[in-house]
């Protein structure tokens, strides 16, 4: 099972590969026109950075551009969209009777990105960027879910949003000590305007790759070459 979780989360990240290196490639270009250079531990932390968001989207459930272009859960209709309204909560704590495990999942699931995003890029050290993002991202996620049948739910955009303000306070309080390695990792200037656009909103794009990789490459074509591939697998072990 673990190796297959290591094919499985290694596939998520090539998903994303379309999108990454024509990206890297112009932001490489733009980058040494000013002069500026990105570390190698600036890439391996971005890396990692997009790894983590394309979990956390195979975790939470998006639909793909196939399920949308076929229609899969009946969504689109002649009369316009259908959205069956017990599949979109719109009460805080609706479900909390139900147990809270749902809750402290999906809080911790979104800490990462509350720690990343400041100790990676220097404006989100600012907690309403941070948050913003944090709000965004969730946002997108709840979102998509209307066109693959799961629950759209405000309780969870709030959780989401609570870790990524506890992911915030933790980078606070480790900030100094981190600071050695924040400064090889962090894209910092004295003067954002020069940095052009491409840099400037690279954790943005990032978070973008990261769910188009997902929505155009992992689910409508990886996904069903992993399965294929884990039952060979199985079949070679155990039969």
């Amino acid at each position: 099972m673990i190796i297959m979780f290591i094919i499985a989360s290694i596939t998520w990240l090539i998903s994303t590969l379309p999108f990454l290196i024509p990206y890297h490639i112009r932001l490489t270009s733009q980058s040494k026109k000013i002069g500026y250079k990105l570390s190698i531990e600036h890439i391996v932390i971005v890396y990692i950075f997009v790894y983590y968001l394309t979990g956390m989207l195979s975790f939470t459930g998006i639909p793909s551009i196939r399920d949308i272009v076929h229609n899969s859960f009946g969504i689109i209709t002649p009369k316009g969209l259908n959205f069956p309204p017990d599949e979109i909560n719109l009460i805080p704590f609706y479900w909390i009777t139900e147990g809270i495990r749902p809750y402290i999942e999906n809080i911790f699931l979104f800490i990462p990105l509350g720690f990343m995003l400041p100790f990676i890029w220097q404006k989100y050290e600012v907690i309403w960027k941070t948050a913003l993002s944090g709000i965004t991202f969730s946002l997108v996620i709840e979102l998509s879910q209307l066109f693959n049948r799961r629950v759209t739910d405000i309780d969870d955009l709030l959780m989401n949003t609570i870790g990524t303000l506890i992911g915030w306070v933790i980078f606070r309080l480790l900030k100094e000590h981190l600071s050695k390695l924040k400064g090889k990792v962090s894209v910092q200037s004295t003067n954002i305007e020069k940095i052009p656009l491409l840099l400037r909103e690279e954790a943005c794009i990032y978070m973008a790759s990261a769910f188009a990789g997902m929505f155009f490459v992992f689910y409508p074509f990886l996904r069903s070459l992993l399965i294929s591939l884990f039952r060979s697998l199985f079949n070679t072990i155990f039969i």
